[in-house]
């Protein structure tokens, strides 16, 4: 059962780093709008009201994101929405950038899609070790 423990923890770390993540995003949103956007080289609009908003959805997201952080096996079903979330970004600002968008949305997408395979990947390693040492024991 050891093994799987570390497993579920190591899922429950990426979910930490991806509320980290979020919650950086968030406060440079809401905090420093205007030098966040010349480091990522992207344009303001002019109404700040949807993007501030989507700040503050994104400490929603962070906060639930810690859910799993702190019990990854009892909220993995928040792990398996994170996955299809974050590749879902991928598409989507993949999308944006394909379409003449700035570079900025490329990195940002793989940023998703390395969060969405990371997750992917210790969820499912997680489950395997967890389901095995049940029906050894």
């Amino acid at each position: 059962m050891e093994r799987g423990a570390q497993a579920w923890r190591w899922v429950g770390r990426s979910m930490l780093w991806a509320a980290i993540y979020d919650f950086l995003f968030a406060i440079s949103i809401l905090f420093f709008t205007a030098p966040a956007a010349q480091l990522l080289r992207l344009d303001l609009p002019e109404d700040l009201v949807y993007l501030r908003l989507n700040g503050i959805f994104l400490l929603r997201l962070g906060g639930i994101y810690l859910l799993p952080s702190w019990q990854p096996q009892r909220y993995r079903g928040v792990v398996a929405v994170a996955v299809i979330g974050r590749f879902l970004g991928f598409v989507y600002l993949g999308s944006v950038w394909f379409s003449g968008g700035a570079a900025t949305f490329l990195w940002l997408g793989f940023a998703d899609l390395a969060f969405s395979l990371l997750h992917a990947t210790l969820l499912n390693r997680a489950r395997q070790l967890t389901s095995s040492s049940v029906s050894t024991a």
